[in-house]
């Protein structure tokens, strides 16, 4: 049974351990580092729970996945970050679940619709996002950070008691 919550004070250890374990799993999937992010301090970990909510989704009381939804500059979206889910637990529903929450939360905020940006050469995820409901928002460029890397802009709208 997989459940995912939204993560407190109390657990910034769980995220930290498990977007820990994202990044050395699948580094090319995202645009931080397993090194640069272990050396943070626990202080980087409150505030990143303080900029936006993580969602953490456990099986019993292994964190096996992980999203967080950050505001942007308009106040009606919201943009999933650092979705990941163990590679053991992929096909279980986990992203579903994680994608959900974030989903719930963001139009509990007055969302009208949240983005996310996923890597060329990443098919799987891509496949993933659009089988529920993401579609190119027309936009792909390099990653900032990883200019190697191109990456597009897909977009998901949330209507009203959905």
């Amino acid at each position: 049974m997989i459940s995912v919550r939204r993560v407190v004070d109390g657990e910034l250890a769980a995220l930290r351990e498990v977007r820990l374990r994202s990044l050395a799993a699948d580094p090319a999937a995202f645009g931080s580092t397993l090194d640069g992010e272990r050396a943070r301090p626990m202080a980087f970990w409150r505030e990143r729970i303080a900029r936006g909510p993580w969602f953490v989704a456990w099986a019993e009381r292994e964190a096996v996945g992980v999203v967080s939804a950050v505001p942007t500059t308009t106040p009606a979206e919201y943009r999933l970050e650092a979705m990941w889910v163990d590679p053991a637990r992929r096909g279980e529903g986990v992203a579903e679940a994680l994608v959900d929450a974030a989903l719930s939360w963001s139009r509990s905020r007055g969302a009208t619709s949240v983005a996310l940006w996923v890597f060329d050469g990443n098919p799987a995820a891509r496949r993933f996002c659009e089988r529920i409901g993401f579609r190119p928002a027309g936009r792909r460029e390099p990653h900032p950070e990883k200019k190697s890397q191109v990456r597009e802009c897909l977009r998901i709208q949330l209507w009203p008691g959905c």
